[in-house]
């Protein structure tokens, strides 16, 4: 199996998230007023099932595209990160475009605490 493209190494994952630490961290705890979430974790199961439901229901589908987001409930506003997915395809000139119209996968686990940084 070809190794994938774009794979780090152990330190060079513990230098991004120290690196969001110093330049993030501080800015995202005071928008939610309280310490937030630092990670989202899907199991294996899930993230299978998740690509091969996106191949099935998109017959272009190239990949995935992950975003930030903030989920909120009733009981608080302000909510915390999570990480949450949705399909793309190429727009014809080589770009990666989501596909809007498909559905994405969020709910994955909070870190824990929701706050402990890189390695959980």
């Amino acid at each position: 199996m070809p190794k994938p493209k774009g794979m780090i190494t152990a330190v060079k994952a513990k230098e991004l998230n120290d690196n969001w630490t110093n330049l993030r961290a501080d800015a995202n705890e005071t928008a939610a007023g309280k310490p937030d979430n630092r990670s989202s974790w899907y199991s294996l199961e899930d993230m299978e099932n998740f690509l091969k439901q996106i191949k099935e229901d998109n017959s272009n589908v190239n990949g995935v595209r992950f975003y930030l987001g903030v989920e909120t409930t009733e009981e608080d506003k302000k909510g915390l990160t999570t990480i949450f997915m949705v399909p793309t395809k190429d727009d014809g000139k080589g770009n990666n475009q989501d596909i809007p119209e498909a559905d994405g996968m969020d709910r994955g686990a909070v870190g824990v605490p929701p706050n402990q940084g890189y390695p959980n």
